[in-house]
């Protein structure tokens, strides 16, 4: 009784013990596919997912994080800390890790670099996590926004920018004086408009075409341009009208030797192939009053550009006061 009592004993441990192992065997296959499974996931998402310390070295990247910026998914990991990131923001990205630790996330838009050194724009949403036996993890969900930066650049070029000379266009000026007519308020700036409008501009359209016609009024914008100071602001505001807004002036004669500059930099003969062009501009001023409304003074400055058309070509007028 006792032996046969001691060999069921044995069975049963035996039994048991390969349950045991079993259980322990189908555990480490399942925790194995599902790893498997969660790898194959994260890296068949269209986002690129990132974890890395918070001081840049890289712990975890799905295979879209390396195919994003060009790499091998080897190759990426080997990076140096923040080596997939502009060394202009690699600061402000340590900096971010302080403020991710106080709101707990943030999507924060980033310059990134590829393989070949070309800026990739990255928006990132990223939070902190506690892993061992790492700690603290930033991990990052990302994509390419490049596309998307391109796309609100183009319409914001489109919004505010002159198509054909790449001049600010009447939006753009209007927000540029108000800016400047706003300073002149508080500090007393003297800011002064030039208006100018191309003599006879027509006949160059209709003896060389169209094209040459564009072609002329690109390199009037550039000469404008640079007569300039960056302060200044040049907008194309109608076919052949230009305003040039000069903020701070030192006093009204600048704006007059402004304006004379301006319309001896477009008289130079303007050479295209074999063809030479001559453009003359007729201009008139005016210099804001207190309490004047921008259009006013764009007005003004309209009414003494027509006023100086009426004298004959390359004509003058001044609207500095009342009349």
């Amino acid at each position: 009784m006792t032996s046969r009592y001691q060999a069921d004993v044995g069975t049963d441990a035996q039994l048991a013990s390969d349950t045991a192992h079993d259980n322990h065997a189908l555990e480490l296959a399942i925790c194995n596919d599902e790893l498997t499974l969660k790898s194959v996931l994260l890296d068949n998402l269209s986002d690129s997912i990132l974890a890395h310390t918070l001081d840049g070295r890289l712990v975890y990247a799905n295979q879209q994080a390396a195919e994003m910026l060009g790499y091998t998914l080897t190759d990426f990991m080997a990076l140096p800390p923040w080596g997939w990131v502009l060394p202009d923001h690699r600061k402000q990205l340590t900096n971010l890790m302080s403020q991710i630790q106080l709101t707990g996330a943030v999507v924060v838009e980033s310059r990134c670099v590829d393989h070949v050194g070309r800026i990739i724009c990255v928006e990132s949403s990223s939070r902190i996590i506690q892993v061992e036996p790492w700690g603290r993890l930033c991990v990052s969900v990302s994509r390419d926004s490049s596309a998307r930066i391109a796309e609100q650049e183009t319409m914001q070029k489109l919004a505010f920018f002159d198509s054909l000379t790449g001049l600010s266009n009447r939006a753009m000026l209007e927000d540029r004086i108000q800016l400047a007519l706003s300073s002149a308020r508080a500090n007393g700036d003297t800011v002064g408009v030039i208006y100018m409008d191309l003599d006879d501009f027509k006949p160059v359209n209709d003896t060389h075409g169209h094209a040459m016609g564009d072609h002329v009024l690109g390199i009037v914008g550039e000469r404008l341009l640079s007569c300039v100071r960056e302060s200044d602001t040049i907008a194309r505001v109608g076919g052949d009208e230009f305003i040039a807004l000069i903020p701070r002036l030192s006093s009204r004669n600048d704006l007059s030797r402004k304006a004379r500059e301006l319309a001896e930099c477009i008289a130079k003969p303007i050479r295209i192939d074999d063809i030479t062009v001559h453009v003359t501009v007729s201009v008139g001023l005016a210099i804001y009053r207190p309490g004047e409304h921008h259009d006013e003074l764009i007005c003004r400055a309209d009414h003494a550009m027509y006023r100086a058309k009426m004298q004959g070509l390359a004509g003058w007028e001044e609207f500095l006061t009342a009349v």
